[in-house]
């Protein structure tokens, strides 16, 4: 197995490995100085805006920051240079204020455009703190931040208080640039602080039906259903009570269904995955009945297995490019087993024991995977869960209170369909 303890530790450090490797996709700045110039951008998983970037020409690499460059623009996603107040009131339930806090900062940090018409532009920045939405017209400086807070209500304990100052800043906009729609003054007034609701608005108020921009994906989902096959490799451990009994592996059908989330697909090297996994497996060997007496007539213990696996995990494309990628993939399995069988059979009496040994009806376990994607459509992959027990002796009245376990572990390979 030394060689899955390998794939293991490959999946695992590799990332670490790939973490700062570059992504250059074509792209521009703009500088302080009004210069435009053309090269390429490295486009990473950046969990908030980004405070600088690394540009790419024919001259060589450049890390740009707000103090260089008013703009840049990579893929879909263009940010522009910001020099103003930021809020800093706390919106996460866990950590919020009693009463209003109306702390602000003065700060120079790149907005990402989320939206932009003839009429107005719609912003974000979003850094450990909080998500904000700025909005500014299109063909001014002024840009201001739309104002949302929430706080706990002085000696009213966990009673909460919103004030949505956006609603009344956004009515401002739609009363200069398109005072005749109820649609969007009704849409105002039912906004909540969200990008989508924000986005939708700022196109109502550009006076635009449909928006066919690209400003850059949120997160994307994409399904996926699949099948293979699963090795189950028993061993048998300690003093069980099924003498000379044999470590096996046996294989059996896999299927499985999920969705893949994208944290940022114009990059996509990070996905999420949850999964929901089907698969068999079973196990029979013969053994000694009685115990020292190997002339005896000997028996069998066998069980079959439906195992349901609950089964998240985090992915990290190393190569990856739109016909092919290479990944790794961590996640941690809950699985929920229907057992059968479980008999041990005595060939000369010809009877049977029924449930024999206490076997575990869900366990856990932590496969790891490398894989390959063709085309955005194949996911081609092998995988590796460590061994962990199924057997429960603890919970069979004392009777087998000896120590021992029948340990599985799983080799899987299969092929999914992404959609």
């Amino acid at each position: 197995m030394k060689h899955f303890y390998r794939l293991s530790l490959a999946a695992l450090i590799l990332p670490l490995a790939t973490i700062a490797q570059s992504n250059y996709k074509p792209g521009y700045v703009v500088t302080t100085k009004g210069d435009t110039l053309r090269g390429s951008i490295d486009l990473k998983e950046w969990s908030g805006n980004p405070q600088d970037i690394s540009f790419k020409s024919p001259s060589g690499v450049k890390s740009y920051t707000v103090n260089d460059i008013v703009f840049f623009e990579v893929v879909n996603a263009a940010y522009r240079r910001y020099n103003g107040e930021i809020s800093t009131g706390e919106t996460n339930l866990q950590k919020l204020s009693t009463g209003v806090d109306s702390a602000k900062r003065k700060d120079v940090v790149f907005l990402k455009i989320e939206q932009k018409g003839s009429n107005v532009t719609l912003y974000s920045y979003t850094d450990d703190v909080k998500t904000r939405f700025f909005i500014g017209e299109t063909n001014q400086n002024t840009i201001i931040e739309l104002q949302y807070r929430i706080y706990f209500v002085p000696d009213r304990g966990t009673v909460t208080r919103n004030e949505n100052i956006y609603v009344s800043q956004l009515y401002n906009m739609a009363q200069k640039y398109n005072p005749t729609s109820e649609a969007l003054k009704r849409a105002i007034e039912n906004a909540n602080y969200n990008r989508a609701d924000m986005q939708s608005i700022a196109q109502k108020i550009n006076n635009i039906m449909v928006d066919k921009t690209n400003y850059g994906s949120g997160a994307a989902v994409k399904w996926f259903v699949g099948a293979g096959v699963n090795a189950s490799s028993y061993v048998l451990k300690g003093n069980i009570p099924i003498l000379n009994g044999s470590n096996k592996t046996t294989f059996g059908p896999m299927f499985s269904a999920g969705a893949n989330i994208y944290t940022n697909p114009d990059v996509g090297k990070l996905v999420l995955r949850g999964e929901l996994m089907v698969t068999t497996a079973s196990y029979n060997t013969t053994v000694d009945v009685y115990y020292n007496q190997p002339d005896q007539p000997r028996g069998t213990y066998s069980f079959k297995q439906v195992i349901l696996s609950i089964y998240p995990q985090i992915i990290y494309n190393f190569y990856n490019t739109k016909g092919f990628k290479f990944y790794g993939d961590v996640g941690a399995s809950i699985n929920v087993s229907k057992n059968s069988g479980n008999v041990l059979h005595t060939d000369k009496t010809n009877t049977n024991s029924y449930n024999y040994l206490p076997l575990n009806k869900s366990y856990f376990s932590f496969p790891i995977k490398l894989g390959i994607v063709l085309n955005n459509r194949f996911d081609v992959a092998i995988a590796y869960a460590y061994a962990q027990s199924i057997t429960n002796n603890a919970s069979n009245g004392g009777q087998d209170s000896s120590n021992y376990s029948i340990d599985v572990s799983n080799i899987r390979a299969g092929i999914s369909y992404l959609f």
